[in-house]
């Protein structure tokens, strides 16, 4: 029996590498969403002979999508959009599906949902499958806490981190979101080209894992070839290496109902420059100076630091900040919000959030 799968961000650049994917090995997709993109949403559904399809930005669009959520059944959902909205579908999700696999790209919804969307996970018999490189490299060493010493993730250094004579304090949007290795959407682009997207990445680590947050640091990996290293108390050191590939991810979920899908790259492994690794250490990333503090944010300050950084964004895109204001604008904003708040429901981080984004997104 074939599949249900459920694409949420079929339209973002890993939606749309899923999709070719599985065209060109015939399997087939039941639904697909987007959000503003109506004119790909459209072309992909007919390209792709999906059944059901649904634009998110549109209210009466997301309402039937929410029933469609809970009438029906998948064995597959993808979620590979932006934002910590989607957290509401996963709610809907899981209160209707058993053993299915989640498989999430987004680190906003995870850093939102945190522990309880993670144990919800588990509760509801569902399995978690973490797509970005780094957390995805983790995924069979059943680590825990209490044997980990150090886990490091790498950063690529993205655009800036190698061309020291770069003044970021005069760059382009152009040039923020030319990375050099990695093909994303414009958010993720400006968080990995200031390295924020590595403090996102620790928080996610340390809510997927259940590893304490002084354990995790990042080192840089130009060549993108290692994705994290693991040294464990028994002093083990483990380097966990595999292309720069997002296809690699994005399809592990499939090869559940698909296990004859293989995946062959010719990387010549033994060259030493894919394993090279170095410590950040650049004054000119703004985020250098608060690193520590960052680190040791608790769950709530984690979920306002994601939300302050999305709206620093859209405030450097609209040209109200600069790009090197944008760590600037999260540092003068995190400690002024206090707010009694349960964390305990998904309901509850939802409102939380929603109350940050009415006091500062204006």
């Amino acid at each position: 029996m074939k599949p249900r799968i459920l694409i949420i961000g079929s339209t973002g650049k890993l939606g749309i590498k899923l999709l070719n994917f599985c065209k060109k090995t015939k399997i087939n997709i039941f639904c697909i969403t987007g959000f503003k993109n109506e004119k790909l949403l459209v072309s992909q559904t007919k390209k792709h002979n999906i059944k059901y399809s649904f634009k998110l930005s549109e209210k009466n669009e997301e309402v039937n999508f929410k029933l469609f959520l809970k009438k029906n059944r998948f064995d597959i959902i993808y979620f590979l959009d932006y934002g910590y909205k989607s957290l509401l579908y996963a709610d809907i999700f899981l209160n209707n599906n058993k053993n299915s696999l989640v498989a999430i790209a987004n680190k906003e919804m995870i850093i939102a949902g945190g522990d309880t969307l993670i144990d919800k996970i588990k509760k509801t018999n569902n399995t978690l499958l973490p797509l970005d490189s780094e957390h995805f490299s983790l995924i069979n060493l059943k680590i825990t806490n209490d044997d980990i010493r150090k886990i490091y993730i790498t950063a690529s250094g993205g655009p800036f981190y190698f061309n020291k004579k770069i003044n970021l304090n005069d760059v382009s949007l152009k040039k923020v979101l030319a990375h050099p290795k990695w093909k994303m959407g414009v958010n993720n682009s400006i968080d990995s080209s200031n390295f924020v997207n590595k403090i996102l990445e620790i928080y996610e680590l340390s809510i997927i894992y259940k590893i304490d947050l002084k354990k995790i640091d990042f080192l840089v990996s130009k060549e993108a070839y290692v994705h994290s290293v693991i040294i464990n108390k028994d002093n083990i050191i483990r380097l966990n290496c595999f292309e720069n590939n997002m296809l690699i991810t994005l399809v592990q979920p499939l090869t559940k109902f698909y296990p004859s899908i293989s995946l062959n790259f010719k990387k010549n492994y033994l060259n030493k420059k894919f394993l090279e690794l170095e410590k950040f250490k650049d004054n000119r990333f703004k985020i250098n100076k608060y690193l520590k503090i960052f680190k040791d944010l608790s769950p709530k300050k984690q979920i306002i630091f994601m939300v302050l950084n999305n709206i620093a964004q859209k405030k450097y895109l609209l040209k109200e900040i600069k790009y090197n204001e944008i760590i600037k604008y999260i540092m003068s904003k995190l400690n002024n919000y206090y707010k009694y708040t349960e964390l305990k429901s998904i309901n509850g981080r939802i409102k939380f959030i929603n109350s940050i984004e009415q006091r500062y997104d204006k």
